[in-house]
């Protein structure tokens, strides 16, 4: 039979309870017992006690006259205790003071009452039958009270313990439901928090875990969007183009051919960018490591980019330093500069400025490429580096790129070790700014 964890708490609980219950119960009786039996063990001082005051009353009056009324009504009881009410109290000859007049008793073990040396009567002890019976007696009450008292603990525990177990376990069945609504395709499901103790933490991060699905949802989906609008522009241009080939609207030459193997090399370019990236998401992406300096490859680059600079009006100022050597994979860093450049010309105003800057700030190389042109708005700047992202939707693929080049330019950093990160410039265009580790520090591990 499987057990709810509400069944396992409570009965978790119940034998906390029972078992807290019986020995407080058992230390009860035992106290209880040992103080019962310690006031009966004082009796034999009563005799006495009686004697004493029993002398003290003959000695005033002279005679024994009137002492049953003292004896009946309880007065020397209240002044020596519970156990006087056994005694019994007997004349010279060992006839009772008090109630029938029976044969005469021995009074080898009483108490004499003596007045001026003269013995009035005795004070017999109380039978050991009697003291047993009292102890029973009180131990007996004293056991049913404890029984009740623990009965009624038991239900006021249970009773707590029920409404702690269903305090408890309401965020958790809110959680079992939500988490099964999620799984069931709702994304948008939400627990409420419900204070700062351990379910409180795990309701936040299953908020959280759900915002990240439900974020991550959302750019596959865009993902696969985009990847099907990148594939099917230029298939469209490739399929227009060989069709009218076909049909004899254009001569099969190379004038109208060549828009076919440029479209070709496109798709190309896409497919190997998305390879890029599914290896480096994998972890498979192979980097041929190697101490380099990384200011004489952004100098490369950046000479490779001067023609295109020129092309759109657009100065490119590089401000190198020395000594920046990391240890990373030449081909991939050329990639990442290049990206970078890219998208900086696409932004860049004509007649505005490229500004490519390399330092070095506390054992890492820093490079900057900030452009002069519209910036990037602010609700853009947390997926700036998502696949097939762009700020400005109206811009064609043509114009911003596949969208993938930033994309591929982190997962390059990264599995260098390093960082990259967007911002803007108060002066106006944006700044990416990379910093990876230089030479002689701790590495990455290979991929």
């Amino acid at each position: 039979m499987r057990l709810s964890l509400a069944w396992k708490l409570l009965l978790g609980f119940l034998v906390v309870i029972a078992v807290s219950v019986t020995a407080f119960a058992a230390l009860a009786n035992r106290s209880t017992e040992r103080e019962v039996r310690r006031a009966i063990g004082q009796a034999p001082q009563a005799p006495q006690m009686a004697a004493e005051q029993l002398s003290a009353y003959f000695r005033g009056r002279g005679s024994w006259e009137g002492v049953d009324r003292l004896l009946a009504g309880g007065h020397m009881m209240g002044m020596m205790g519970r156990g006087i009410g056994e005694l019994v109290v007997v004349d010279p000859g060992g006839l009772p003071l008090v109630g029938e007049r029976l044969n005469p008793v021995d009074t080898s073990a009483a108490t004499p009452i003596v007045v001026d040396g003269v013995i009035v009567g005795y004070v017999l002890p109380p039978p050991a039958e009697g003291a047993l019976q009292a102890e029973r007696e009180i131990l007996g009450r004293v056991n049913q009270a404890i029984f009740v008292a623990g009965l009624l603990s038991l239900g006021a525990a249970l009773v707590g313990a029920a409404l702690l177990t269903a305090g408890v376990l309401k965020p958790v069945r809110e959680l079992t439901v939500a988490a099964r609504a999620m799984a069931g395709g709702d994304l948008s499901r939400r627990v409420a928090v419900r204070g700062r103790d351990e379910v409180g933490e795990l309701s936040q991060a299953f908020n959280h875990m759900g915002e990240s699905l439900q974020q991550a949802e959302s750019l596959r989906r865009d993902m696969t969007a985009d990847i099907a609008h990148e594939l099917r522009n230029p298939l469209s241009v490739m399929q227009a183009r060989v069709e009218a080939v076909i049909d004899g609207i254009y001569p099969p030459t190379a004038e109208h051919l060549q828009p076919v193997l440029e479209q070709t090399r496109l798709l190309s370019r896409l497919v190997e960018d998305l390879r890029t990236l599914a290896l480096a998401d994998a972890g498979q992406l192979a980097l041929d490591r190697q101490e380099i300096d990384l200011a004489g490859v952004v100098e490369r680059t950046v000479a490779g980019y001067r023609a295109q600079a020129q092309a759109a009006g657009v100065e490119l100022r590089l401000h190198p330093v020395e000594g920046a050597r990391v240890e990373a994979d030449p081909g991939r860093m050329e990639q990442v500069v290049g990206n970078l450049l890219s998208n900086a010309l696409r932004h860049a105003p004509p007649g505005s400025a490229v500004e490519v800057s390399l330092e070095i700030h506390a054992n890492r190389a820093r490079l900057e490429v900030a452009d002069a042109g519209e910036g990037i708005p602010a609700e853009a700047l947390p997926n700036i580096f998502e696949r097939f992202y762009r700020a400005d939707r109206a811009r064609s693929r043509e114009a911003g790129g596949s969208g993938l080049g930033l994309a591929i330019s982190r997962q390059l950093i990264v599995a260098h070790g390093g960082s990259i990160a967007a911002a803007n410039r108060p002066q106006g265009g944006a700044v990416f700014r990379v910093e990876l580790p230089l030479s002689g520090g701790p590495h990455p591990a290979r991929m």
